[in-house]
């Protein structure tokens, strides 16, 4: 009994494993037999275009590419891309009948023992290298799918007016580098208008495929025949990182807070370390922008932008020290026409008065007391009384032409803060507004 069940389990369970040797032993076989049949017995030449009569003069090669990764080198103006380069073309000396060789219809082949169009970038920046070897499918009617992967360098200039956001337009064109159109065709595989981003993933927070485009292009005018060439046109767009964001938001605060400083007192100190410190803001952030600043065309909007602010900044610092020396000017009687300009009722409202008595008192003590009708002295329009020495004794002073000319010069300073604080107001609303309808606006 113990015998018959042994008998069984080989029956059950070790026909199906020879069945399978003996499958893929008859496989291996018919492989060998038509690689024989293809390579020796026909003398395949790899070296000679692949045609059987005059005929079938050209060769019709169709390209699709697929996209794998694609990032965009700034400093170098370059685009890194990984994919794959699908051809499809038929070989006339490579078909057989299936029914002749095991129903065989297809063969994996290394692509070195092909025939293969001599197929380049023609805008490598790395030279003409011929396509790497890779594994090709051979089909039985002698359809020939060669697909290499491919990591390719082309150069690429962005349009740099909207930086850091913007879009960026690159092409990498495929060609044959010495077949011409009476030899081969190039055309497009399965007649796709865009590439295969099936595979793409996104390496690159700041650069994404938005848009691709297929075509192919006739050169006449240079040869005769004429060349053709595969174009693959990518677009990506370029998103700002983290830290362009923050140097961004802190160039608009310092832009604001040197606006309204222009409504501090025209000899504030405070005023002064705000300038300064704007200064030394701005290059800072220049130093980021420009220190990422990738190689393109066109100025940045952005950049004009922040040298303007800059220019601002140094403005600022200006008028702020040719206020405090006019308040520092010698107590003297100001200009006629100083007077009649400051004292009208518009400007009444524009620079306040200040209150001359605490001026008084502020100068006092760094402007010596005369005697007689000396215009120069502080109090001389002040009353005096002896008091009980004989000596005379100070009464309460009144506003005096010398502290209404410290006034006068008090408002010519505010004067000039508020026109810098229209022109820099004005400048602020034109360029934000040009910069919102730029940004917005689409390529």
């Amino acid at each position: 009994m113990a015998l018959v069940f042994l008998l069984i389990h080989v029956v059950l369970f070790c026909s199906p494993v020879l069945k399978a040797q003996k499958t893929n032993s008859s496989y291996f076989s018919w492989t060998k037999e038509l690689k024989n049949e293809l390579f020796h017995v026909r003398q395949y030449d790899k070296h000679a275009r692949p045609i059987l009569d005059s005929s079938e003069q050209v060769i019709k090669v169709d390209v699709r590419f697929s996209f794998t990764r694609a990032v965009f080198n700034e400093k170098d103006g370059i685009l890194e891309t990984n994919g794959w380069l699908g051809l499809r073309w038929i070989d006339s000396m490579l078909k057989w009948d299936p029914s002749v060789f095991g129903d065989m219809r297809n063969l994996k082949l290394i692509s070195d023992l092909l025939w293969k169009p001599d197929i380049v970038v023609f805008n490598s920046v790395r030279g003409y290298d011929p396509m790497p070897p890779s594994q090709a499918t051979l089909l039985h009617d002698g359809t020939v799918y060669y697909i290499p992967p491919l990591y390719l360098v082309t150069p690429c200039s962005p349009d740099l007016t909207k930086w850091p956001e913007g879009f960026l337009k690159c092409e990498i064109r495929f060609g044959a580098w010495t077949l011409d159109s009476t030899e081969i065709l190039l055309g497009i595989l399965e007649n796709e208008t865009k590439a295969d981003l099936i595979h793409y993933e996104n390496w690159s927070s700041q650069w994404e495929i938005t848009e691709t485009a297929v075509s192919t292009n006739s050169y006449f005018n240079c040869c005769n025949p004429y060349y053709q060439d595969v174009a693959v046109t990518v677009h990506l767009k370029r998103n700002s990182s983290l830290a362009e964001k923050i140097a961004m938001v802190s160039s608009a605060g310092i832009w604001i807070i040197v606006l309204f400083s222009y409504w501090m007192s025209p000899n504030s100190a405070d005023r002064q370390a705000i300038g300064y410190s704007g200064i030394i803001g701005m290059t800072l952030i220049l130093v980021i922008f420009l220190w990422k600043l990738p190689t393109g065309k066109n100025i940045p909007v952005l950049l004009v932008t922040h040298l303007v602010l800059l220019l601002q900044c140094g403005s600022n610092c200006a008028v702020t020290m040719m206020n405090r020396r006019l308040l520092r000017r010698s107590p003297k009687s100001a200009p006629y026409w100083v007077r009649r300009i400051v004292n009208t009722k518009i400007l009444d409202t524009l620079t306040p008065r200040r209150d001359i008595l605490a001026e008084i008192e502020l100068n006092q003590a760094h402007i010596p007391l005369g005697t007689g009708n000396d215009s120069s002295t502080l109090l001389s329009s002040s009353s005096t009384v002896p008091d009980e020495t004989g000596q005379p004794r100070l009464m309460q002073p009144r506003k005096t032409c010398i502290s209404e000319d410290i006034d006068i010069w008090y408002r010519v300073a505010s004067l000039f803060d508020r026109l810098a604080f229209s022109i820099y107001l004005l400048s602020f609303i034109l360029v934000s507004a040009f910069i919102v309808v730029l940004y917005t606006t689409d390529k």
